[in-house]
């Protein structure tokens, strides 16, 4: 019964640790099992590389490139890929889905092809854009396209079909016409909805970027991971993981810190 006190005060304290230490925290355990894991050979060093060797294989490869590309052409080209993609799904994503959510015949015409869309694996459609398109980054770029767009326009429409119709009918109803509703009630009310479906979209083509750099690439993170897994260099293999995994909690954070930007009366009613 003496131990309560102090369990109710070292609960407190772990309480009142602020969440980035508490980030920085689980990151250093993960680290240090691994390190642990490898030290004291718990797994076969073939199988799971210690930390020294993934960190040795990052500085070769920045010093000597691998298999003829860089570091930086690797990254670059894996992020032209997904950007592009992503920002194609984008561009026709939002426009239809906000049509879809505001004109009940459009969405009629288009909404079951959307979903239809939206649960399809995306390597079910890679056979089939390297023969209509080619084995180009144009076929890589149109699977990533293909990822994020049913994601897009179901999220915009999803935010249009959410607005209170007592806000139309209040604008409505101080003359606002069928444009000025979209434009100051519609498209406002549906932005929060649409920046949370373009995150998820996003994270969608970025995990669907290894499958698109599987065929016929010769650079790209997820190139480099497969190529490396065919000469069992599982050193280079969790260090493209690890570099994929950097760059999708940075894109996240990108559109996370634009949405915070543009849509600033997020949960403002």
């Amino acid at each position: 019964m003496m131990d309560t006190p102090n369990r109710s005060r070292d609960a407190a304290s772990f309480l009142l640790v602020r969440p980035r230490w508490l980030s920085l925290l689980s990151v250093l355990a993960a680290f240090g099992a691994w390190w642990g894991i490898t030290t004291f050979a718990l797994v076969p060093a073939v199988l799971l590389p210690s930390p020294a060797e993934v960190a040795a294989a990052a500085v070769d490869i920045l010093r000597n490139g691998y298999r003829e590309t860089t570091l930086a052409e690797n990254i670059g080209s894996t992020l032209w890929r997904c950007g592009a993609g992503f920002l194609l799904a984008i561009v026709t994503g939002v426009p239809l889905g906000l049509a879809m959510g505001y004109w009940p015949r459009i969405r009629a015409a288009t909404n079951y092809i959307v979903q239809f869309m939206r649960p399809l694996p995306p390597l079910s459609y890679v056979i089939l854009l390297i023969i209509w398109i080619g084995t180009d980054n144009r076929s890589k770029i149109a699977l990533l396209y293909i990822t994020a767009f049913p994601i897009i326009a179901s999220s915009a429409m999803a935010g249009v079909r959410s607005v209170s119709q007592q806000r139309v009918q209040a604008a409505r109803a101080l003359g606002a016409s069928q444009w000025q509703v979209f434009r100051y009630v519609i498209w406002p009310s549906a932005m929060p909805l649409s920046f949370t479906g373009a995150r998820i979209a996003l994270a969608a083509a970025f995990s669907t970027v290894v499958a698109a750099e599987l065929n016929a690439a010769t650079d790209g993170l997820g190139w480099m991971v497969i190529s490396a897994s065919r000469f069992l260099r599982n050193d280079v293999i969790i260090l493209g993981i690890i570099l994929l995994g950097i760059l999708g909690i940075a894109l996240s954070a990108l559109v996370l810190a634009i949405d915070r930007r543009v849509v600033h009366w997020r949960g403002i009613e």
